[in-house]
């Protein structure tokens, strides 16, 4: 038996009142207040310290009593949080608001990567004093430490799983990690445009490329090796598809050339395509799916049936819909056209009303998302909201209470892409003009 609460009216094209805009926003600063509390431990007084920074995925209240907090994958989930404080920030600026708090977070996270690099070696016993920046990181570095800090009982952690097992490739470096911070650096390097800042995504962005390019001898490849054991942790057949497609993110980000082992060629840039091309070929694609869009609407580099990329991303998710029912999504992956804009403004005449993120926002439990098992039933939050976060929609079945960090990242999008006056959006905001914007229109009544 499943249990649905808080049924939402999905994609009305009814106008969403003054008073619901300033529910979204309540809902946001009772979401944030939330986060920081319960989903991430961040200490103004000390920012860098071992474990900050680095959002939960759950928090699940066992039978026994006990509280468990879980993280997994934590570069990926830390590149969505850098996205949404740099959003946050850009929110609160237009909004002549005060943006100190959010960018001492921000700065702190960006501060996590260098940490989790500083310190990777030693979880594979390496006892030498000297430490350098190599590309080579721990997914968390989360300790029992924090255990007070957030209120819990048990914590489930790579670090804590992982740390000091000699042949273990657990909490190591991974490209997919690199998927999530790609999104984050490209909204810190578009709107904070503080020099220091700048430069700290130009060198992360470095680490995270050249962690993935490896030459021995007169050998490259592309390939993940723990430079402790000399042991693969990412073969090359893993990444090597994507090289095109990491080495033009490393030039985006960092402005220069980031090409290596050949991955600037159009024998490489045809493999980049025809993975566009044909993503749908795997009904359960998941994180490749995501690698995927997500590169895509970072670069603005899209693959056949659509001129520009906005409308490119928009067919492919409806795609993923289609094909993929049972995630009980009506959009997939909802804030990706909206990144893909704020980076590179929009040159088509399709747009997505905006209603079609509104009744999104509105749709979001008061309480945040969850799923339980109560007496053999299933009580959960209802869709989309039903799963761990809409940037990994087929997790759909984890027990507990989520962080909600895709609500935050969604609403600073939607109110950069249709609330405020940036020029890059200004299509956004206009009324339909032609055929087009009305049956995008009529397609969310």
């Amino acid at each position: 038996m499943i249990i649905l609460l808080f049924i939402p009216l999905l994609w009305s094209n009814t106008p969403v009142s003054a008073q619901s805009e300033d529910a979204f926003l309540e809902k946001y600063q009772y979401y944030q207040e939330r986060f920081y509390e319960d989903f991430i431990y961040y200490s103004a007084d000390n920012p860098f310290s071992q474990g900050s920074s680095l959002p939960v995925e759950y928090r699940r209240l066992r039978t026994d009593g006990k509280v468990l907090l879980y993280w997994a994958d934590g570069v990926w989930w830390l590149g969505h949080y850098v996205g949404m404080l740099a959003m946050e920030y850009q929110r609160l600026k237009l909004t002549m608001q005060d943006t100190l708090p959010t960018l001492r977070k921000l700065q702190a996270a960006l501060a996590t990567y260098k940490r989790l690099d500083y310190v990777a070696e030693s979880c594979w016993n390496d006892t030498s004093t000297s430490r350098e920046l190599n590309g080579f990181y721990l997914r968390d570095d989360i300790t029992d430490e924090i255990k007070k800090k957030l209120k819990a009982d048990i914590l489930v952690s790579d670090y804590i799983r992982y740390c000091g097992k000699i042949d273990s490739k657990g909490n190591a470096p991974s490209h997919d990690q690199a998927w999530g911070s790609y999104i984050g650096l490209a909204l810190v390097k578009k709107f904070v445009p503080i020099p220091e800042i700048q430069n700290e995504v130009k060198e992360i962005a470095t680490l995270l490329v050249r962690g993935m390019q490896q030459q021995i001898g007169k050998k490259k490849r592309w390939e993940i090796i723990n430079p402790v054991t000399n042991q693969p942790i990412q073969k090359q057949a893993d990444i090597g598809w994507l090289r095109y497609a990491h080495t033009q993110m490393g030039n985006y980000l960092t402005e220069e050339d980031m090409s290596f082992a050949r991955s600037d060629t159009q024998f490489w840039k045809d493999m980049w395509r025809l993975l566009q091309n044909n993503i749908l070929i795997d009904k359960y694609g998941n994180f490749n799916w995501y690698g995927v869009l997500s590169i895509s609407a970072v670069l603005n580099d899209h693959g056949r049936g659509e001129k520009n990329c906005y409308d490119w991303l928009i067919k492919r998710t409806e795609q993923i819909v289609k094909k993929r029912p049972d995630l009980e999504q009506s959009m997939i992956f909802p804030h990706l056209p909206l990144v893909n804009v704020l980076l590179h403004g929009y040159e088509g005449n399709k747009p997505l009303p905006k209603t079609a993120y509104e009744a999104y926002l509105e749709a979001a439990p008061e309480e945040g998302a969850f799923y339980y098992v109560i007496n053999d039933s299933i009580v959960r939050s209802t869709p989309p909201w039903h799963s761990l976060s809409f940037f990994c929609p087929w997790h759909n079945r984890t027990v507990g209470e989520y962080n909600m960090l895709d609500y935050m990242f969604l609403y600073n999008a939607y109110w950069l892409v249709y609330c405020s006056d940036l020029e890059q959006v200004e299509k956004f905001r206009q009324e339909p003009l032609d055929a087009n914007l009305e049956e995008n229109n009529e397609k969310y009544e």
